[in-house]
């Protein structure tokens, strides 16, 4: 018998940083959950440093970016050495947004933020509780293939508790005893090289705000600065020069940076080292009937780029929101398949261009790695090459363009369904007419000027209306218990964009109309003014009408 006390709207195993955004954002927007882990403390290791400026674009308005940007090492570059000198610069600072870098911060801390931002909302994490076994209730005429989801927890103690909860979210790491329960598998590939890892001190001519990667023959080594002197460090070793210990000594690594790099260094104070081989692997579905996969859970591959937790992180405020809409009767079922249908396409791109990116700095092929040597210069001098290689890294250019949840809801300019929308300049527009005809570039008396990302509502729909005119009002009056609406201006100068966002602002500036952001901050829907029909459509498909709001009145005569 389950005890009404044993009842949850959502279960999340695993406490890491993809268990821990969950929890952070369905608790934030009205959710009761439950998230417990296995292990029986928080990790103390660095794991995962990179923060990407998507990222940070997504958590700083969701009260633990502030924390993040405070205690994180912002770099603005990798730079590539071979042969004693200096190949090519990765210029992250092109990336077009506000946090035009890669954040360095050991998990363990954002593990810290995220959890602390937990309890501020009232949500515990228990610790030392493992999923033992996880069954559905299945009903034939449920399309959504089950009511509940019956799971068994085992406390440290030996004791076991059986869970009923409306959803779950496996977030328990590339083991995931959820996947292995439910028969699920999870395909890739394992490469056979093994890494050697570091975290320690440096004394010698590094820079500390940027990424250094030397490569050799014989392997390469990658440095990361984490701020104040500390660097994490990690080799490839193809022929074993710093043995077989499951943790590489402080002469061990230093073996490995003095074969590879041409810059005199001094390494000390090692608190923590490991060795480990890269898998790369991803489900070919991220849910089975009420339960949905997120994180490592889902998806392992290299640690190129710095990719992983921020996958993992964006696979859950793409979910949460979606869920907590539906628990709340305000969305349809079918809303929650397009977390799959959104986030796999993502995941596998960002797998293949790991696994690309690993397998060509990894190679010991001559032929290979003078390719990589001669090429590398020649293409990262070029404009092109990275405009398009540093969004990809930042994870500011994943697009949902193409899923069905943006299929036939509309686009201004450049800017279609399912992109993310830049965090643009805006005036508010009041009651002032004149406003409409405003062409400068100063707020009249009635305007103020504000960020994007300030305006959005992260707990519903927002609805930015760019044209006074526009003639949309009755396609979401029903809807319009979901809907934050907006009037503004787009500011035609954008001093805080960068790159292809400074383009986006300029069109949608010049060709008013309405766009309507998902609270994960990618557009909804858009058109011009008096398309009115995209939205209702787009609203209609998604989310369920509110019968208690009167429909307007029908004008007569």
């Amino acid at each position: 018998m389950i005890r009404a006390e044993d009842k949850v709207p959502v279960l999340i195993v695993g406490a890491g940083p993809t268990g821990l955004t969950a929890a952070v954002e369905l608790s934030r927007l009205g959710i009761n959950v439950r998230i417990v882990d296995k292990a029986p403390k928080p990790s103390d290791t660095s794991r995962a440093l990179a923060i990407q400026a998507r990222t940070v674009e997504l958590l700083r308005p969701r009260a633990v970016g502030e924390e993040l940007l405070r205690l994180g090492n912002p770099v603005s570059a990798t730079t590539l050495y071979a042969k004693g000198r200096k190949l090519a610069d990765v210029e992250l600072h092109r990336m077009p947004s506000e946090f035009n870098y890669i954040l360095l911060l050991a998990q363990s801390e954002t593990e810290r933020i995220l959890a602390d931002q937990c309890a501020r909302q009232g949500v515990k994490i228990e610790r030392g509780v493992e999923l033992v076994s996880v069954t559905q209730n299945h009903d034939a005429g449920n399309t959504h293939d089950g009511n509940t989801v019956k799971v068994v927890l085992r406390r440290a103690d030996g004791t076991d508790e059986q869970v009923e909860a409306s959803y779950l979210i496996a977030a328990d790491g590339a083991h995931s005893p959820t996947r292995k329960a439910l028969g699920l598998t999870f395909e890739g590939t394992s490469f056979t090289q093994k890494y050697a890892l570091g975290d320690l001190h440096l004394d010698g001519d590094l820079a500390e705000d940027q990424m250094s990667v030397f490569l050799a023959p014989r392997g390469f080594i990658a440095v990361f600065p984490m701020g104040e002197g500390r660097f994490r460090f990690t080799a490839t070793d193809p022929d074993g020069i710093a043995g077989e210990a499951a943790e590489p000594t402080l002469k061990d690594i230093q073996r490995l940076y003095d074969r590879v790099s041409h810059v005199p260094a001094t390494l000390h104070n090692l608190n923590w080292s490991s060795r480990f081989r890269i898998n790369s692997r991803h489900m070919s579905t991220l849910r089975a009937g009420r339960v949905f996969f997120g994180g490592d859970a889902a998806h392992v591959h290299s640690p190129a780029g710095g990719q992983g937790m921020n996958t993992g992180i964006q696979d859950m405020i793409n979910l949460s929101w979606k869920l907590a809409m539906v628990l709340n009767t305000q969305a349809k079922p079918e809303l929650l398949d397009t977390y799959e249908t959104d986030r796999l396409p993502v995941i596998k791109q960002v797998v293949r261009m790991t696994r690309r990116m690993t397998r060509v700095v990894n190679s010991t092929n001559p032929i290979v790695h003078s390719a990589l040597t001669r090429l590398a210069p020649r293409l990262l001098t070029r404009s092109a090459t990275q405009d398009k290689v540093t969004p990809r890294l930042g994870q500011l250019a994943a697009t949902y363009r193409s899923c069905p949840i943006a299929r036939h809801a509309g686009r201004n300019g450049d800017l279609h369904a399912g992109d993310r929308v830049p965090d643009m300049d805006l005036y508010t527009v009041g009651d002032d007419p004149t406003n409409a005809e405003s062409t400068n570039d100063e707020p009249t008396k009635t305007e103020e000027r504000r960020h994007l990302y300030d305006m959005q509502d992260l707990s519903a729909l927002t609805l930015f209306i760019t044209d006074t005119n526009a003639a949309i009002d009755d396609s979401y009056h029903s809807f319009r218990d979901l809907i934050t609406v907006h009037r503004v201006r787009i500011a035609t100068h954008q001093p805080r964009l960068r790159g292809s966002d400074v383009q986006i602002a300029e069109q949608l500036a010049a060709q008013p109309g309405w766009m309507l952001l998902r609270p994960d901050g990618y557009l909804a829907a858009a058109g011009h003014s008096a398309d009115a029909a995209t939205l209702a459509r787009w609203l209609e498909r998604w989310f369920i009408r509110n019968v208690a709001i009167a429909e307007p009145a029908t004008p007569t005569g």
